[in-house]
């Protein structure tokens, strides 16, 4: 029991913006000390049971910030149980494979296999992203690197490998397992401190930078819309804030501003201004009157006003009919980028059934967007760039679109604060910032109440903003940035994770004990094809 209550302890804290130490415990030995408790049990039953009830209450403990369950309702309990359970059993059917002592080939399997169940479920359950078992090797900088090279399910096979290795060394010590074991587990580290030096320096020696400014207006969602009866404040009011953010850098040079994803109601272009009223609330906060067009004007109007007055690109995340979007104004021209949000979050941005309905009613949601179908990448700043909105960022193979069609900036407007005073700001910010990793370029971060922030091309972080927390609401500001534009060629953006996949295939396939793994390296090659 002292086994399981152990590993237990290690792997449910191993969460970057928890315990740094516990991450790399975790990547190297955590999952073996349970397997040595795992195995002391006689019977292939009673195995499968102690694997399904740890890793499901891991989910838990870990997924906790999903109980902030002011704005998504009780429902959300049921959802997490259910994905713990179905994320138990993945662990538990590969736990019944291992043994005390395994051969090379049966382990790597066993590695190939979790890395496919993890891409699998990100494909096909593809509103949950969160946990990949890789990420506790990005706590520290160093190990952070290996997402350059295999991406996030790469991170997640070796982590899977090395506990596997430490497993056989706990079972049948011996000094030459132990060596074999610290050269394993060392590697990552070994590798990423090797980039950060060689890349380190180089970003020294170029000193070229972006300056940008981006908002956080830190606005609550009964603030921006109708919800169980609220009365918002009118639209105007949250330009009005945002103003005031600004006024203070009139006269500076700024390449770009930024503002976060749906940060005023009402789309970009309904005419819910009047024209004269507009242009007298920006003149009375900028000291110049826009251009007045014929008609009533949205929120795209005051958009393309901060471009022009600043003399900077902006981007700025609005609905637009039946999309979530981003949209880039550029000084003095009267054509528009948009970018529509691909991934839609289930039960927030999309009703995937019709008793729904009448639940999310209640929160303000009364139908469903529609899907963007493509990657796009526009000219801001002087820089082709690649927008995400929310936990697109989530997805590495999404941000590497954006890369392979030329992007040398990342940019995400999100929008976290439907699970407040929780850690979900932190918990999306360890999962973009990886991709900035695996892309090999900075990434920029503008956020509602999130970690709004600059991450250079080596997961460092520039600067921040404070962000909400269980103990601090967050506030607004602007963030005043000087970004790095510092990139290097990676790995991962030429091949993406074909590789990890196409491995995972081949040891399952040539497996010692192939016979075992037959019926699950057939699924796997369903799936993927089915893909």
């Amino acid at each position: 029991m002292s086994w399981l209550l152990l590993s237990f302890l290690i792997v449910a804290g191993a969460q970057p913006d928890w315990s740094p130490t516990l991450c790399v415990l975790a990547s190297s030995v955590g999952y073996a000390i349970f397997w040595k408790g795992m195995l002391l049990a006689p019977k292939k039953r009673s195995r499968f049971s102690l694997a399904l009830i740890w890793f499901a209450s891991i989910q838990v403990v870990q997924l906790s910030w999903f109980f902030s369950d002011r704005y998504v309702g009780y429902y959300i309990y049921g959802v997490v149980g259910l994905l713990a359970l179905g994320l138990g059993v993945q662990f538990a059917f590969l736990s019944l494979f291992i043994r005390k002592s395994m051969r090379l080939g049966n382990m790597l399997a066993l590695c190939g296999a979790w890395a496919l169940f993890e891409w699998i479920r990100l494909h096909f359950l593809s509103g949950y992203t969160w946990n990949p078992s890789g990420l506790a090797l990005s706590a520290t900088l160093p190990g952070m690197q290996l997402a350059s090279l295999v991406g996030i399910f790469g991170m997640g096979f070796w982590v899977f490998f090395t506990n596997l290795v430490a497993l056989k060394c706990l079972t049948k010590f011996s000094w030459l397992a132990f060596a074999r074991f610290g050269v394993i587990a060392l590697a990552p580290y070994i590798y990423g401190s090797a980039v950060i030096a060689f890349h380190g320096y180089q970003m020294e020696q170029e000193k070229r930078s972006l300056s940008a400014l981006v908002v956080q207006p830190a606005r609550y969602p009964e603030e921006k819309i109708s919800i169980a009866g609220s009365t918002p404040p009118p639209p105007s009011s949250l330009w009005r804030d945002i103003f005031s953010l600004l006024t203070p850098y009139l006269g500076t040079e700024h390449q770009l501003i930024l503002a976060p994803e749906a940060v005023v109601p009402y789309g970009a272009f309904s005419p819910i201004y009047s024209k004269e009223g507009a242009a007298r609330l920006f003149e009375s906060y900028f000291d110049v009157m826009p251009e007045t067009p014929s008609s009533d004007v949205g929120n795209a109007f005051f958009a393309q006003a901060l471009a022009d007055r600043f003399e900077a690109d902006v981007i700025i995340g609005l609905e637009d009919g039946a999309y979530n979007a981003a949209f880039l104004f550029r000084p003095g021209q009267t054509s528009i980028n948009r970018y529509e949000k691909r991934i839609l979050v289930p039960m927030g941005e999309y009703i995937p059934f019709k008793w729904c309905k009448k639940i999310l009613s209640k929160y303000g949601i009364l139908d469903s967007f529609t899907p963007g179908k493509e990657a796009k990448v526009f000219e801001a700043a002087g820089l082709l760039t690649g927008i995400s909105i929310c936990y697109e960022e989530t997805y590495g193979h999404l941000m590497r679109e954006s890369h392979k069609k030329g992007a040398a900036l990342l940019v995400n407007l999100t929008n976290d604060v439907w699970y407040p005073r929780s850690r979900l700001p932190l918990v999306h910010f360890y999962h973009g910032r990886l991709r900035a990793v695996e892309a090999g370029i900075p990434l920029i971060r503008a956020c509602n109440t999130g970690v709004t922030c600059g991450v250079d091309s080596l997961g460092r972080t520039v600067a921040f903003l404070p962000y909400e927390t269980s103990r601090e609401p967050s506030e607004p500001g602007i963030l005043e940035l000087d970004l790095p534009l510092y990139s290097l060629s990676t790995p991962y953006t030429l091949w993406g994770d074909w590789p990890v996949l196409a491995l995972s295939i081949v040891f399952l396939i040539v497996s010692p004990s192939r016979r075992k793994y037959l019926d699950l390296s057939s699924l796997t090659v369903f799936c993927l094809r089915k893909n």
